[in-house]
């Protein structure tokens, strides 16, 4: 694949997603409190046909039913509406959510540029829309996916394991994909000496957390223990996470590369590798972050 020279706002902003922690913001326009998504950057089929190869185990079958696709998940019809991904009693309430969105995904970081001002008036515009309408997100695809319903279930579904000589809690089925990254990490710090060295340095790696993303109504995936944060042994001189950035005041879509915390690109291959997204790669950055969403590897063409 040919490395893009497309500035990330472009790329991101065209793909009408934004990502914030764990979830994406959809540029999406409110009427009367009603959420009206704009058009995902990936058609419904391709999307469904991927969550079936990303998640064989779960997904057993994609139809097209009742006029609409449809993936099952084990035991459980659920309906793309919009991307909300609904079971057939919710379709009726599908203005009610925000759908879960399947973004572009750029195998390098393109080269940064601030925006201009009609760009910068959206994304401020969309911060705006955020504060008002907070995200609400049907939870019967993850629930489903991860076989997660409540707190009580997430805890007898996530494991102890160490990671790089860290202990963390991951949900019990990521275990050997988590297994693979520590393996090809360990694998270049033998050469790497720059990839060693920070590794030494992190403070500890986290995990499995139950709590909603911040400023939404919708759980984070560090609830489902899908996801991964470095924590970070120095100063806070680097700028980690956009809302940190935002709520001291600061245009956290300004915030160059070099200002902003960011592991050895090795560090972030071996995750991509598996199947992890990397926040960083966000325009809504979360740079200390990695989630397991191998289906947005596979829609971008970045899992080979």
């Amino acid at each position: 694949m040919k490395k893009t020279l497309l500035p990330l706002f472009t790329i991101l902003i065209a793909s009408f997603c934004f990502a914030t922690d764990s979830a994406v913001i959809h540029d999406s326009s409110a009427a009367g409190g009603v959420l009206l998504p704009r058009e995902a950057p990936f058609p419904p089929n391709i999307i469904v046909s991927a969550l079936k190869k990303a998640y064989p185990d779960q997904i057993s079958e994609i139809s097209f039913k009742q006029g609409d696709w449809a993936i099952k998940v084990y035991d459980r019809w659920l309906y793309w509406a919009g991307g909300r991904l609904l079971p057939e009693e919710e379709i009726h309430n599908r203005d009610q959510y925000n759908p879960h969105l399947f973004y572009s995904y750029p195998k390098s970081l393109p080269p940064f540029q601030e925006p201009d001002r009609d760009t910068a008036a959206r994304i401020e515009s969309i911060l705006n829309r955020r504060q008002e309408f907070p995200i609400v997100r049907n939870p019967a695809f993850l629930n489903g996916l991860w076989r997660i319903w409540d707190r009580d279930t997430s805890w007898k579904r996530v494991k102890t394991t160490f990671f790089l000589g860290y202990r963390l809690l991951i949900h019990r089925d990521l275990l050997e994909d988590l297994a693979r990254v520590e393996e090809e990490i360990q694998r270049r710090m033998l050469v790497d000496r720059e990839l060693a060295a920070f590794v030494r340095s992190l403070a500890r790696i986290d995990g499995y957390n139950w709590r909603q993303i911040a400023d939404t109504d919708t759980l984070s995936v560090h609830s489902y223990g899908t996801a991964v944060d470095l924590i970070l042994n120095r100063s806070a001189n680097e700028h980690i996470y956009w809302l940190w950035t935002h709520n001291s005041g600061e245009k956290f879509y300004n915030t160059p590369y070099g200002k902003r915390f960011s592991p050895p690109e090795s560090f972030i291959e071996a995750f991509e590798k598996e199947g992890f997204v990397w926040g960083g790669k966000w325009l809504f950055y979360d740079t200390i972050h990695f989630e397991y969403r191998p289906e947005i590897m596979m829609l971008n063409g970045l899992d080979n």
